[in-house]
């Protein structure tokens, strides 16, 4: 059954030279299961700097697929261990960016939970920075009747 949850989204992002960059975003979205797996829903905005962009989040016990629909596109899988090559589209162009994901955390029930990644980003032959990626889901408080 799919449900209207408040989903956060922290990222920080960390490049060699040290700089750490971290954004916060709350924001109402969708959670159900289907098929043994977890699927999260919701709408990017201006904070995450893709505005009329829908991401989903397909989680299984070990591996995340991320995908990306709107002004922004790009499927990205997060296994541990595993290099993974997506293709990332934006108003401004496109670009090749590779994952290897060293933390896929997966702690998610029916009533909410949370996704913890941290992974190495490249874009091309590039490293761009250290990430880490939390996910939490949890009842929307709107829901709840007294």
């Amino acid at each position: 059954m799919r449900k209207e949850v408040m989903v956060t989204v922290v990222g920080t992002q960390k490049t060699d030279w040290g700089d750490e960059d971290t954004i916060e975003m709350i924001t109402v979205g969708s959670f159900y299961t289907k098929n043994d797996c977890f699927y999260i829903l919701y709408n990017e905005s201006e904070i995450s700097g893709m505005e009329g962009t829908t991401t989903s989040l397909k989680a299984e016990s070990n591996r995340v697929v991320l995908n990306r629909m709107g002004t922004s596109e790009l499927r990205q899988v997060f296994e541990e261990g595993v290099l993974n090559h997506g293709n990332y589209v934006t108003p401004y162009g496109a670009m090749k960016l590779t994952v290897m994901p060293s933390k896929v955390e997966v702690d998610l029930t029916e009533l909410g939970g949370s996704i913890n990644l941290e992974y190495e980003l490249t874009i091309g032959n590039d490293k761009i920075s250290d990430n880490k990626l939390s996910i939490t889901v949890e009842e929307d408080p709107r829901q709840c009747k007294m």
